[in-house]
């Protein structure tokens, strides 16, 4: 299978880091030092829109300018940890409200920043079951849990989804998603207060372990390495955290900066498809492989090999 149309749907209005740090009583070298080590000056914002709302206005701009992306879309994967509704899921009304035939497998997953690269498993075991073109919608309303976070977390976290279109074809693709459970709340959210909550050290000596350990076992099972890939797309998390993995991989983005999301922060499930729509030219490339990376809440990580082949790779404001 390959991916063949990338599209981010962003909010129209940002925030300034500088401002919420100085509104938070940072001085002037506090601030700089901040967006300097996480490479995020501002986060998109949503505006309190439901993550439902926001998607359904998102694909209606898409439908609308880009409707050959719908056809023959047979499976509809949502993956997201900030659902305003348990029932009805967001996968079938979207089947519903784009006249997608009624037969098509619909399936909300509730994963955070490793959950592109599960929704990228799931897409592979459809396609042995015979679907053909299958839509990934990934991403979050993160404002509605960061609003009453601790600034060091607040500053991190944008708004924003990525629609992914995969097609089924002989290209290769593998993937291993690992987890540990996590019971000591190193990343939550609970329903009732709905505050993000993160201990950033635990965070970030998971990331520096962890995932470079898996993407060399991942090299090691499939006799590849680093090189053999055109894209290296690594979880937008901040600059630090992508930094210190292509750091200790040795690896250097060759067609874009290994860190593309700056001025949008980290949309957990939706930032691989955000780090797709920031580089220049893609849908004018030929098929190129790429390995990706996702990992965070769970506490879960995972790597992916797969053919990318865009026809589309845009970013819509809504």
């Amino acid at each position: 299978m390959k991916l063949t149309n990338n599209l981010l749907i962003l909010p129209k209005k940002t925030s300034e880091i500088e401002k919420i740090l100085h509104d938070a009583g940072a001085d002037e070298e506090k601030i700089s030092k901040t967006i300097k080590i996480t490479g995020i000056s501002r986060i998109s914002t949503a505006n309190n829109l439901s993550l439902t709302d926001y998607i359904f206005t998102g694909l209606s701009v898409i439908h609308n300018k880009y409707n050959s992306v719908f056809l023959g879309v047979d499976a509809v994967i949502v993956v997201s940890q900030t659902y305003d509704h348990r029932i009805p899921s967001i996968s079938t009304r979207i089947q519903s409200k784009f006249n997608l035939p009624s037969d098509i497998f619909c399936i909300d997953i509730m994963d955070g920043c490793s959950g592109y690269i599960k929704a990228l498993k799931v897409a592979s075991l459809l396609e042995l079951k015979g679907q053909k073109k299958i839509m990934i919608i990934a991403g979050e309303i993160n404002s509605l849990m960061t609003s009453g976070a601790d600034v060091g977390t607040r500053i991190l976290f944008g708004d924003g989804v990525s629609v992914s279109i995969i097609e089924a074809d002989n290209s290769y693709f593998d993937a291993i998603i690992l987890n540990n459970g996590d019971h000591k709340n190193t990343i939550s959210c609970n329903i009732k207060d709905s505050i993000l909550k993160m201990n950033g050290v635990e965070v970030f000596n998971f990331t520096r372990h962890k995932v470079p350990s898996l993407i060399n076992h991942f090299l090691e099972k499939t006799k590849n390495s680093l090189q053999h890939y055109d894209l290296f797309a690594v979880h937008q998390a901040s600059k630090l955290v992508v930094d210190n993995i292509c750091s200790t991989l040795n690896y250097q983005n060759k067609l874009c900066d290994n860190f593309l999301c700056g001025n949008i922060g980290n949309l957990g499930s939706g930032s691989i498809g955000a780090w797709l729509a920031n580089i220049k030219g893609l849908d004018k490339k030929n098929k190129i492989n790429m390995l990706a990376t996702g990992f965070g809440a769970g506490i879960s990580w995972g790597v992916a090999s797969i053919v990318v082949e865009i026809n589309k790779n845009k970013i819509i404001y809504v």
